[in-house]
């Protein structure tokens, strides 16, 4: 996407053309403009208010959101990169993919809201978007505390046998207690 303004096109979630039927009383052009046009809305607003860089970040991490489909990423960032991603950022690109997710119905997230989830074992600062309902609901949220950080706890155990693997291989320098 060139222009961070525009909402980035999502695979499978064109506009059709005339003669289909509509959904949930809004035809589905007139859903994708009113997703367009809040996501503009809300994107104009954090121009304003965050710093250039922090929200030129955002905008990257959100056209390589869309180009890869949504969905869970690992983001490697470099030392400045990490300073601008702050918990602010990072809350409000949940926000951005709650809009991009669609309208207020079933299949949008647009009504979901972000919350913080603190810190696991293995996950810190944890945050998600999700239902009003859910936000109300401690247990509920206790338990996608604990699924982020069991998550968390794998991709950690994940990194350290690759790494292993690759430094017996001799594709890594010899870390602190390794035996090769």
């Amino acid at each position: 996407m060139a222009d961070p303004d525009e909402q980035p096109e999502r695979g499978g979630q064109a506009e059709r053309g005339g003669g289909q039927p509509e959904r949930g009383g809004q035809g589905e052009r007139g859903g994708q403009e009113v997703i367009r046009l809040r996501y503009r809305l809300y994107v104009e607003a954090l121009r304003a208010r965050l710093p250039s860089a922090q929200f030129g970040l955002l905008m990257e991490i959100i056209r390589l959101w869309v180009t890869h489909g949504g969905g869970a990423a690992e983001l490697t960032m470099d030392d400045e990169e990490k300073e601008l991603f702050t918990p602010e950022v990072q809350q409000e690109l949940l926000h951005l993919m709650g809009l991009l997710s669609g309208g207020s119905g079933p299949e949008g997230r647009a009504g979901h809201v972000v919350v913080q989830l603190g810190d696991g074992e293995h996950a810190k600062g944890a945050m998600s978007l999700v239902p009003p309902e859910v936000a109300a609901d401690a247990e509920r949220l206790r338990a996608l505390r604990d699924r982020i950080d069991a998550q968390e706890r794998r991709r950690g155990e994940d990194r350290r046998e690759v790494e292993g693997i690759a430094r017996a291989s001799g594709m890594l320098p010899s870390g602190p207690g390794d035996d090769t």
